[in-house]
């Protein structure tokens, strides 16, 4: 399998750098202000930056709202591989993320390339998908949002697109989608889009459409819950053998946006339970089906 280097495929857990900012409605913040056409020579020297990703520190704070800040997180590359990691239930991307070459190759003769910056809202909840998203650089990451708490839900990396299923669906944006890293999208409008998938890839945004549906009923829905213990046991679901306590301690506070009283109280009851096993400064699942108890609980809630 290959690994993206900006976050591949890791355990849960890793470490730290710097920034602090808020996010901002879509074209504000931009590098230079305007969103620019992608030129050959463009995608060149965006190919070249993709080495890697800004370790950047994002409190996201969304300005209209006006009651929801998100702890900050500083993310370096490890840090980032770790949390994309745990958001996805099955190794490698969805092929509803992952463009193949031809769809690759539409957007950048069609789309306009926008330098964002870390805090940056790509899509607003509850708005219209007026733009489908390629991520050239860094990553975008879907919040949710839960009494002013922001759970990271799932993150669209390099040569993966953003807002793509439910601009298909004609449906309002049931998340934020927000950059966490300094990043580069090339943009396309919905009905652009739209007219392309109908005129050539109807099978397979069939296909892509159905894989997203049920992976958003098996992964992100158990994250998007108002109760961290059926979020924190969906998480350690998803491990495998035996964790670093501390850095999976971390990437579970990064994700969920809790801090680490709050997760050190959730593992200790779990622990009680039986449903996992802390000693000698690591983690592990012991009995999975006490976890699946606490999520399943609370989906029927």
């Amino acid at each position: 399998m290959k690994r993206d280097r900006a976050a591949g495929p890791v355990g849960l857990g890793e470490r730290k750098s710097v920034v602090d900012t808020e996010l901002v409605p879509p074209g504000h913040g931009l590098r230079g202000g305007e969103s620019k056409p992608v030129t050959s020579a463009g995608r060149r020297a965006s190919t070249r930056a993709v080495a890697g990703v800004q370790p950047v520190a994002v409190s996201s704070r969304l300005s209209k709202r006006g009651t929801s800040a998100r702890r900050r997180v500083a993310w370096s590359s490890a840090r980032l591989s770790a949390a994309v990691s745990a958001t996805r239930c099955g190794p490698g991307r969805m092929a509803s993320e992952q463009p193949l070459g031809d769809e690759v190759a539409f957007f950048a003769d069609m789309g306009s390339r926008r330098d964002v910056r870390a805090g940056v809202a790509l899509v607003r909840r509850g708005t219209p998908v007026r733009e489908v998203h390629l991520v050239e650089r860094g990553a975008v990451a879907v919040l949710g949002d839960h009494g002013g708490r922001r759970p990271i839900l799932a993150f669209a990396l390099r040569r993966e697109l953003c807002c793509a299923i439910p601009a298909l669906l004609h449906e309002a944006a049931p998340w934020d989608a927000v950059a966490v890293t300094d990043a580069s999208v090339i943009t396309v409008p919905t009905d652009v889009f739209t007219a392309a998938v109908r005129e050539r890839w109807v099978d397979r945004w069939t296909t892509r459409t159905m894989t997203w549906l049920a992976a958003v009923g098996a992964c992100v829905a158990h994250l998007d819950e108002s109760d961290p213990d059926a979020q924190v046991a969906a998480l350690l679901l998803r491990t495998r053998g035996e964790r670093a306590e501390e850095p999976c301690r971390r990437t579970i506070a990064d994700l969920l946006d809790l801090d680490d009283a709050t997760i050190r109280g959730v593992l200790d009851h779990l622990e009680l339970l039986g449903a996992i096993r802390l000693a000698g400064g690591h983690i592990s699942v012991a009995r999975p089906e006490i976890l699946r108890g606490a999520v399943a609980g609370t989906s029927r809630s």
